[in-house]
C-alpha cells in the first residue's frame, strides 16, 4: 500500500527521532501545519515540501516514489561533477541523491594545502580510502596522516575535519553512513 505524503513526512521524523517543534524550527513551520499535514488535513506546496525534505534531508523524490528502486546507478559522464576542476576541493558524487540516501559516497580530490576546516558532527559514521596522495584527518584530539591504500572509519559525532598537506593532489573515496540527520560533507 503506497503511503500519503503526510504519513511519509510523519515516518521519516519519527525515525530521526525528531518532534514536530525540532521539525517546524528547521522549516520555519508551525507545529500545527506541520500535524496538519502529517494527518492528510492539508497538502503542503511544492515548496513546502521542499523545504521539509531538506530539513529531513531526503530528496523531493522520496515523497512520490511508489516503491523503492531495486538499484540507482550513476553514470561517469552524467554530469556528476568534475575532477579536473581547479577548486581547493572537488567532490564526485557516486551515490546518487535519490533513495533512502543512508549512505553517501563521492571521490574527493584535494589539491595542495588544501583543507576542509571543521567539518559538522552528527549522528552517523565516515569512512575514507586514500586512492593517490596524502591526506591529514584529524578526529577528536588525533591526527592520522594517510597515504594512498590507507584508509579511516570513525564515528561523526566526533569533532573531525581534513587536509592535503602535501605538494601532491589527494584523491579519497569519501563514504558517509547516517540515520538521514543533518550533516555536511
Amino acid at each position: 500500500m503506497v503511503e500519503s505524503i503526510g504519513e511519509r513526512i510523519k515516518e521519516l521524523r519519527i525515525e530521526q527521532g525528531m518532534t514536530l517543534a525540532e521539525l517546524g524550527e528547521r522549516t520555519n513551520l508551525s507545529t500545527s501545519y506541520l500535524s496538519q499535514i502529517e494527518r492528510d488535513k492539508t497538502t503542503p506546496s511544492l515548496s513546502t515540501l521542499m523545504g521539509i525534505a531538506r530539513a529531513l534531508n531526503v530528496g523531493l523524490r522520496y515523497f512520490f516514489e511508489a516503491e523503492a528502486e531495486a538499484a540507482y546507478v550513476v553514470r561517469a559522464d552524467v554530469g556528476q561533477g568534475d575532477l579536473a576542476a581547479d577548486a581547493p576541493i572537488v567532490r564526485l558524487r557516486l551515490t546518487p541523491e535519490v533513495g533512502s540516501n543512508k549512505i553517501e559516497v563521492e571521490r574527493v580530490m584535494l589539491q595542495p594545502h588544501a583543507s576542509s576546516g571543521p567539518l559538522a558532527t552528527y549522528p552517523g559514521e565516515e569512512f575514507a580510502f586514500v586512492l593517490a596522495g596524502e591526506a591529514t584527518i584529524s578526529v577528536g584530539d588525533e591526527q592520522f596522516a594517510l597515504v594512498a591504500g590507507d584508509s579511516i572509519h570513525y564515528d561523526a559525532l566526533q569533532p573531525h575535519c581534513w587536509s592535503n598537506q602535501g605538494d601532491q593532489p589527494c584523491i579519497v573515496i569519501w563514504g558517509r553512513s547516517t540515520s538521514r540527520s543533518e550533516r555536511q560533507p
